[in-house]
């Protein structure tokens, strides 16, 4: 069985497997925390939209094309579900009362559209949309609960700061080698900004 794109496929399932590990050890220490639940759920999500997409770089030409169909759709998918469960932890960890409910009201509307205009397309366009969207929210989210509760800051905007320039490779099409093009790129700089999202999370209350 020939691999389509082995570099694409080994750093989307090591991008799967740092996930799987680190959600794990979240879910580990989650206890009392339901902020810390929702993000050890999202490393897992976010770890099958990998496996999904790996699989499809890899054994393309082996897929059935309704198979095919069905992972890449999970692959978009699992990626804008993971980016909702991370908001609605951080939100969790910040807001209180009336805000926190509004707030976990729109990250349901926002994961909702997002659901319906990916499927439809299934472009890759409109999940790295998607992840911005996201990263500026929890961005918004880190930077108010900042003031009085700066524990988390410097993880959370480490990884913030790796996980967009991921998407940016990923939308300019950077490519350091003909082996190894944005793709695979964007997986290494989501690969390393799951350890700062682990840590952050650590420090996640409520």
């Amino acid at each position: 069985m020939s691999i389509s794109e082995p570099s694409t496929l080994l750093s989307d399932y090591l991008l799967a497997a740092v996930a799987i590990g680190l959600g794990v050890r979240l879910a580990a220490a989650a206890a009392g925390s339901r902020a810390r639940q929702l993000w050890s759920v999202a490393f897992v999500v976010g770890a099958c939209a990998a496996l999904a997409g790996g699989t499809i770089h890899g054994f393309s030409a082996w897929l059935d094309p309704l198979v095919r169909a069905w992972l890449w759709q999970c692959a978009l998918l699992g990626s804008a579900l993971a980016g909702a469960l991370l908001l609605a932890g951080a939100a969790l960890h910040t807001l209180r009362g009336n805000l926190l409910r509004l707030a976990l009201a729109i990250v349901v509307a926002k994961l909702a559209v997002e659901l319906a205009v990916i499927a439809g397309s299934g472009l890759t366009r409109d999940a790295l949309w998607a992840g911005a969207a996201t990263i500026v929210l929890l961005l918004a989210l880190t930077l108010l609960r900042a003031r009085t509760d700066p524990a988390p800051l410097g993880w959370l905007l480490l990884g913030l700061a790796l996980a967009a320039a991921g998407l940016a490779v990923q939308a300019a099409r950077l490519t350091l080698h003909a082996h190894f093009n944005h793709n695979d790129l964007c997986h290494v700089f989501l690969t390393a900004a799951l350890w700062p999202f682990y840590r952050a999370a650590l420090r996640l209350k409520n």
